[in-house]
């Protein structure tokens, strides 16, 4: 499935926080544990690649071709409010908010 499939969220009921979030810097990967035991590990790459923002969704509807180095990686990451997660990436990239059920969803189809 490709980034761009991927970063149409559905509209579906809300899904519960993940009991524990990981940053795994050297690795360049976010590892994910949610409360009904699923555990997945998505790269920064992906999410980075799947960022749902105004400014992505916006490029990827008009077919821009938006170059993101292989090698890109997460500064640091934050809960937004109780509903989302937020990743500051290293190209300075941080306004796309990962709603759980989104988060959820992107686990299920990579993991």
């Amino acid at each position: 499935m490709t980034a761009e499939a991927l970063a149409q969220p559905s509209v579906q009921t809300p899904t519960e926080a993940p009991s524990q979030v990981r940053l795994r810097r050297k690795q360049k990967v976010v590892e994910i544990t949610w409360p009904d035991g699923l555990e997945s590990r998505l790269s920064c790459l992906v999410l980075r690649k799947s960022c749902a923002c105004s400014g992505c969704s916006a490029a990827r509807q008009k077919g821009a071709i938006t170059l993101i180095d292989a090698d890109i990686g997460i500064d640091n990451l934050n809960v937004h409010g109780v509903s989302a997660m937020q990743f500051h990436f290293t190209d300075g990239h941080n306004r796309g908010l990962y709603p759980w059920t989104y988060l959820r969803q992107l686990c299920e189809q990579l993991s």
